[in-house]
């Protein structure tokens, strides 16, 4: 096993130190071998290709990506067995579920060298922002995982977005981490709850922003609050680590883990400073092939795709996603999102990271005592769920507010904004 980490970690460091040119051969190459292996393996895709009347030699860059259909996560839920790769089964994976904040829920097969990968890209992710051997980490996760990926180097500390603000807090004066990895949100939540005198002693050098849209005048008040530098990181559970921020400020996209294209209106490739649609092709998950897949999400690439800190994978502008609402209510108090995940996402632990319980859902609050919330259910849906759910709104927002609970078949016909799933009429 070590073996496979110290190979791993190789393999992603020497591409943060080709050229460009030899960057772009080797994201080729990558692509070449993932058309293949989906078209052999994974019968979605090859009756996909078939039907456009592609085979896998026509796709031999980038640019030839443009010749497939698109594909969407219903896609991906309603074809779900024949999406994985027969190549591998589930026991021989690693199973991750998407957030509800980030879409329509889906399960995810990562094979545990993909998985190895994953993880180094994200000390490259941590590496752009100065994180180095024998600096302490402090991150964020509903469920902290341990990584076994730290040879001895690498000090981390996980916590619990639920932990009290007192015992973070203490953890923080106590641990007194170099980087720390939070929600733009948590991060906003816990600078008002830190007195200037703890964000001094504790000493951050830089925060690494990640799960949320984020604004830049809040990512501004983060800077302004902890006193120190902060970056975006934008990844998901489909692809791993897709982009992140170097000091500079400019977001490289991990060209050697996906390909990612901008898409106008129509579909045809966006020019350079034209906003569209990003659609990702993962490069290294062989146990489960996302193809030109649509993640939701908007961007654009500059005119110059280089940057002077001396990374060579390109530069994207900066990334638009979905940002979602805090609820208000009558007593004036901020409930905000995170929280609102924490409630409906938190039960669906007690599953297993292999079931799929909800395949989606939708808050929105009407009124500042009412809000409805719905929901679809999943092939692993359990009447207990609801149970866990109730007593967790009822914590969440006491007696102030009234939820009302529906399932529904089709969250799209209750929606009010097509790219929120927590809204605020109000």
């Amino acid at each position: 096993m070590i073996l496979t980490k110290l190979k791993k970690l190789r393999e992603v460091s020497s591409c943060r130190k080709m050229s460009p040119e030899k960057l772009a051969a080797f994201r080729d190459e990558r692509l070449q071998l993932m058309i293949r292996h989906a078209y052999r393996t994974a019968p979605f895709y090859k009756k996909l290709m078939d039907r456009a009347g592609v085979k896998p030699a026509d796709i031999r860059t980038e640019k030839d990506l443009i010749k497939l259909p698109l594909v969407t996560k219903q896609d991906i839920q309603m074809n779900y067995g024949e999406c994985v790769s027969s190549q591998f089964t589930e026991d021989q994976c690693l199973v991750r579920t998407t957030s509800g904040s980030s879409g329509k829920m889906l399960r995810v097969l990562w094979e545990t060298d993909s998985f190895w990968n994953r993880l180094t890209m994200y000390y490259r992710c941590l590496s752009m922002i100065g994180y180095t051997p024998f600096k302490k980490l402090l991150y964020f996760l509903p469920v902290p995982e341990k990584s076994g990926f730290t040879f001895g180097l690498f000090r981390q500390m996980g916590l619990e977005p639920k932990t009290p603000f007192e015992e973070i807090r203490k953890h923080l004066l106590t641990f007194k981490p170099h980087v720390m990895a939070i929600y733009p949100s948590y991060a906003l939540d816990l600078a008002k709850f830190l007195s200037s005198d703890d964000i001094l002693n504790i000493g951050l050098e830089a925060i690494s922003l990640n799960s949320e849209m984020i604004l830049p005048q809040d990512r501004a008040e983060i800077e302004r609050k902890f006193n120190c530098p902060a970056y975006d990181e934008y990844s998901s559970v489909e692809m791993g680590f897709i982009a992140s921020m170097c000091r500079k400020k400019k977001n490289h996209v991990f060209t050697d883990n996906v390909i990612l294209e901008i898409l106008d209106a129509q579909g045809h490739p966006a020019r350079p400073g034209e906003r569209g649609e990003i659609v990702l092709t993962s490069l290294t998950n062989y146990a489960m092939p996302f193809i030109r897949y649509r993640i939701g999400d908007y961007s654009y690439f500059p005119e110059n795709r280089t940057c002077s800190c001396g990374l060579p994978f390109p530069v994207i502008g900066p990334i638009e996603g979905r940002k979602d609402d805090s609820f208000v209510l009558t007593d004036g108090t901020t409930i905000p999102a995170w929280k609102i995940y924490e409630v409906v996402e938190r039960p669906l632990e007690d599953f297993g990271m292999d079931k799929l319980v909800l395949t989606d859902f939708y808050m929105v609050q009407r009124k500042k005592d009412l809000a409805d919330f719905y929901y679809v259910k999943g092939p692993d849906f359990e009447d207990s769920y609801l149970t866990h759910l109730h007593a967790g709104i009822g914590r969440l927002f006491g007696n102030k507010i009234t939820v009302n609970v529906t399932v529904t078949d089709n969250i799209d016909r209750v929606k009010t904004v097509k790219r929120k799933y927590i809204h605020r009429e109000l």
